[in-house]
């Protein structure tokens, strides 16, 4: 819980989304910056429409515009020093997206999501896997024996919170950062955010 004068955004990021994770650091200096807390959560986009259905399914227009945006990640990771390579299939980020929330309310996230997703997006963790999300958190300092609690008493019932979080709030895709009702879709926002949040500068 967050102290009643504290200023909140809301922050939706989805595990695989590759501009999800290249707003992130940008985001946490952000937070530090402005002296705001940032409240994160999972969200899962319907990618199957967005691009086109499953691999195989594409047209060579989604097929093109998939090249051109994972050439696009891969030169915005460069200049933060990271790695992205595109992915081989659309990943189902249910399991991880709950332990994101699990992690988040135990105060170890980034213990949690920043190993997780740099081994992701180089193609080296497995987002299904119930044995490497287990790991991760493992290596996160949480309890396995914990998060199997969590995740057959609780964790679908706080994932489909944080859906119907977003819904109420309007996002529709990831990054989005939402401050006082107003959204900021998308890393090249958060200039925007930060006016919003410093209106005197």
């Amino acid at each position: 819980m967050t102290e009643p004068n504290v200023t909140v955004v809301d922050a939706f990021i989805d595990l695989r989304s590759p501009y999800s994770y290249l707003a992130l650091k940008p985001a946490r200096a952000l937070a530090q910056r402005a002296w705001v807390t940032f409240d994160w959560w999972p969200y899962i986009t319907d990618f199957q429409s967005a691009y086109g259905g499953e691999v195989e399914q594409r047209s060579s227009r989604d097929v093109a515009k998939l090249k051109y945006l994972y050439m696009d990640c891969r030169r915005l990771a460069k200049l933060q020093g990271l790695t992205i390579r595109s992915t081989i299939k659309l990943w189902d980020a249910t399991l991880a997206s709950q332990a994101m929330l699990f992690a988040k309310a135990k105060g170890r996230l980034w213990d949690f999501c920043d190993p997780l997703l740099a081994a992701f997006w180089r193609r080296e963790f497995d987002l299904e896997s119930s044995k490497a999300v287990e790991g991760a958190l493992a290596e996160a300092g949480l309890s396995v024996a914990e998060w199997q609690a969590y995740l057959a008493d609780q964790a679908q019932r706080d994932l489909a919170s944080a859906s119907e979080l977003a819904e109420q709030l309007g996002v529709f895709g990831a990054p989005t950062f939402v401050y006082r009702d107003e959204l900021f879709w998308g890393g090249d926002r958060l200039d925007l955010l930060e006016s919003a949040l410093n209106p005197q500068r």
